[in-house]
């Protein structure tokens, strides 16, 4: 069931698209392996990464090389949100050309990555829930513009997904 809320920011009311999701017992994800076990069902929520924006690229081969996710762009300094709940693995300039950056660990074996970010509000080992804060929007690293560039991993970190596909499994939309 898709649903839109209205929550406040840092002061500033924003819209952010969420997904409720029923997973069922017996369905083996991190989210859900305590309730699956004990025979009741758990609600995993999903959040666009951004408020309000625009898709700017898509995953695929962009200058001769694999553009490994999808652009958002926003104005400068937009808070940048959890598209689920995890655990911070990174947080700061870490990666080479991805300038100030996130990583989420989901538990699932998936794991997010937020890059080009102005700044970062967590650090590594803090757990977050969907839609928390993890920075605002900017332009670090290698980067033609302020935009978030935002990653989805499989199985192990850098084994990079298109994400479209995967966030609209999730009822999120992004244009690719």
């Amino acid at each position: 069931m898709r649903r839109t809320s209205l929550s406040t920011l840092t002061g500033v009311a924003s819209l952010a698209a969420v997904l409720s999701v029923t997973v069922l017992p017996g369905v083996a994800t991190a989210a859900s392996a305590a309730s699956a076990s004990t025979g009741t069902s758990a609600t995993t929520q999903y959040v666009n990464p951004l408020a309000a924006g625009t898709t700017t690229s898509c995953y695929g081969q962009r200058w001769g090389v694999l553009h490994a996710g999808v652009d958002l762009a926003a104005a400068e300094g937009t808070d940048i949100l959890a598209v689920a709940a995890g655990t911070v693995i990174a947080a700061g300039w870490n990666y080479s050309g991805y300038g100030i950056s996130v990583v989420i660990d989901h538990g699932d074996g998936y794991y997010t990555h937020y890059a080009h970010m102005n700044a970062t509000s967590v650090t590594a080992g803090q757990q977050v829930a969907a839609g928390a804060v993890l920075g605002q929007e900017g332009s670090t690293g290698d980067s033609t513009g302020p935009h978030l560039h935002f990653e989805v991993h499989e199985g192990s970190l850098w084994n990079q997904i298109d994400p479209a596909p995967w966030l609209a499994e999730r009822g999120i939309e992004t244009g690719c």
